[in-house]
């Protein structure tokens, strides 16, 4: 997950990004026989991966093993290793056989219920509970439609929606229209990139965009709403869409979208157009020369301001580009440069940056990544707000085996300076260690924070995983078992110095809460799989003495069945 999404660590990443690649590693998309328009829905690859894959499929015929998909144009070793978790090497069906037609089915519930409260002597006081529950569905009907639907509540807001509704309708040939919410990943995200988009480099991998286009998703936080298509004629793909911001309602007004995208035998160069309260316009590209690579975008946009009664057109130009070098496997040298101007009108952009807005930023960043070891380094001025900010972050993950058991380790060493800022320089260093022997496994992680004061956190936890397939009457049927402890200890007296730390949740789920005060906390995970039905159990315990005592007990229930 963390090599395709480009983060550096679990804490980078988004419930968007958990839930979508759950997905695939409970059903691996089949890499064979997907057409082209399920190669792109998945957002496994970018467009001109896709079409690097339907040129080699047709030369070479179906591609059967991880070693075979790396020498695929774009793709690389490093990027086929990591899509091996969520895809399957089928081969294609014997020529003259019908399409396959099947229909696949799953249904997942979750619920959620949470205590809040200070102990005392006479039990508890200004105690809270509050209950969640969720639910998703999704139908395929073989290489030609799929239906996601998923809906919850949250401990906040207790009212059921109707959710998130999303059709696809594929063609074998290319054609493919999405109804009701979709994702949209175009470029490097300067002007349309609505799902997960990261802030900062953490990793080498995080300074150029995968863009996937159109996609479906079952996500809980849907991105856009609407209806969108594309129609692919030979190398040039073209398509549009329209997305209703604000919703449903009578009141919503209508975002109009349209795209064209050339691929070729070395590269991919694409055109964007959307308008919302103004209008943005994009050229991106994506050229490989041999062990080279370079990409970019650029955008304008212009929008129509008020200054003294009178309406005056604002248009600014933003640019995002970098080359990328990896002489050998594992070996990647890149460089990337960046300038959003203050005023940039950019509803729906996600490109890389070092803050939460595409506006009021200038920056160069570098990326090395050399076998285990990687290192970036970004600076990034704010002009208007007078403020720059310079990160660097180095991270090494050797690993070593004896005797049947696995031993890996990570260390993280992250410098922030901030010279404005009340406490300008934040260090923090993270080491993991983990040790697997078997279905049994310990880990451990000691993290250090010293900006205003200090924060510091350290775990242990204990695991154990089990996978066999019993005597049954029903060939296959698979028989999982997986628990795991954590105790955790943590003090950071200072907002500054909070720790953000990755906590195991339900399958799909993705949590990373923020650690701060004084305190200590304990949790179990534990999920059962058999055959087609799947359930999994957390629970926790955390307290806090950070101007209160407060503790909070949590207990998460799913259940899953492939229908």
């Amino acid at each position: 997950m963390l090599a395709l999404s480009g983060a550096g660590s679990p804490e980078e990443l988004s419930e968007y990004e958990a839930e979508r690649f759950a997905r695939f590693a409970e059903h691996p998309l089949e890499l064979n026989l997907a057409s082209r328009s399920r190669l792109l829905s998945s957002g496994l690859f970018s467009a001109y991966q896709v079409a690097a894959l339907e040129e080699y499929r047709q030369r070479s015929g179906d591609i059967l093993s991880l070693t075979e998909l790396a020498l695929v144009d774009g793709i690389g070793p490093s990027f086929a290793e990591a899509l091996g978790f969520f895809v399957s090497f089928g081969s294609s069906k014997p020529p003259g056989a019908r399409e396959r037609r099947r229909v696949r089915q799953s249904l997942l519930l979750r619920g959620a219920a949470r205590f809040r409260g200070i102990p005392g002597h006479n039990g508890w006081s200004e105690g809270d509970t509050a209950f969640s529950v969720g639910v998703k569905y999704h139908l395929e009907l073989g290489e030609r439609a799929e239906f996601f639907w998923s809906s919850r509540t949250t401990y906040s807001s207790a009212e059921l929606t109707p959710g998130t509704f999303s059709l696809a309708l594929y063609s074998r040939r290319g054609p493919r229209l999405i109804l009701g919410d979709y994702a949209a990943r175009f470029g490097q995200g300067l002007a349309l990139w609505s799902s997960f988009s990261m802030t900062g480099f953490g990793s080498v991998a995080a300074f150029r965009r995968n863009a996937s286009g159109f996609a479906p998703t079952s996500s809980f936080s849907p991105a856009l709403r609407g209806a969108a298509f594309d129609l692919p004629f030979g190398r040039w793909t073209a398509g549009g869409g329209i997305a209703l911001d604000g919703g449903p309602s009578p009141m919503a007004s209508v975002v109009p979208i349209a795209f064209a995208s050339y691929f070729g035998r070395r590269g991919q160069l694409g055109v964007q157009v959307l308008h919302k309260d103004g209008t943005v316009v994009s050229v991106d590209g994506t050229l490989g020369l041999g062990h080279w690579t370079l990409f970019g975008e650029t955008a304008l946009s212009s929008v129509l301001t008020s200054e003294d009664g009178f309406q005056i057109r604002s248009s600014r130009v933003a640019a995002v580009g970098g080359a990328s070098w990896a002489p050998v496997y594992r070996v990647r040298f890149t460089a990337l440069a960046r300038y959003y101007p203050s005023g940039f009108h950019s509803p729906y952009s996600g490109p890389v940056r070092s803050s939460s807005k595409v506006s009021d930023e200038t920056g160069f960043a570098l990326g090395a990544q050399w076998r285990k070891a990687e290192m970036t380094f970004d600076a990034a001025v704010h002009p208007q707000k007078a403020t720059a900010q310079y990160k660097g972050i180095f991270s090494v993950a050797p690993e070593f085996s004896f005797g049947g058991s696995a031993v890996t380790t990570s260390l993280r060493c992250t410098e922030r300076f901030r010279p404005k800022d009340r406490n300008p320089w934040r260090h923090e260093a993270r080491l993991d260690l983990k040790f697997v022997r078997g279905p049994f496994s310990a880990a451990c992680r000691g993290d250090l924070v010293l900006c205003k004061v200090f924060g510091a956190l350290g775990y242990a936890e204990l695991g154990y995983q089990q996978s066999r397939v019993p005597p049954s009457a029903y060939s296959g049927t698979v028989l999982a078992f997986s628990a795991f402890v954590r105790a955790s200890v943590f003090r950071a007296d200072a907002w500054d110095d909070r720790i953000y730390c990755y906590e195991r949740d339900l399958p799909g789920a993705f949590s990373v809460p923020a650690y701060y005060g004084q305190g200590w906390t304990l949790s179990a995970m534990a999920n059962y799989k058999y055959g087609r039905h799947k359930i999994s159990l957390k629970s926790s315990f955390l307290s806090r003495n950070y101007k209160s005592a407060q503790e909070t007990v949590e207990i998460k229930l799913q259940y899953q069945v492939l229908l």
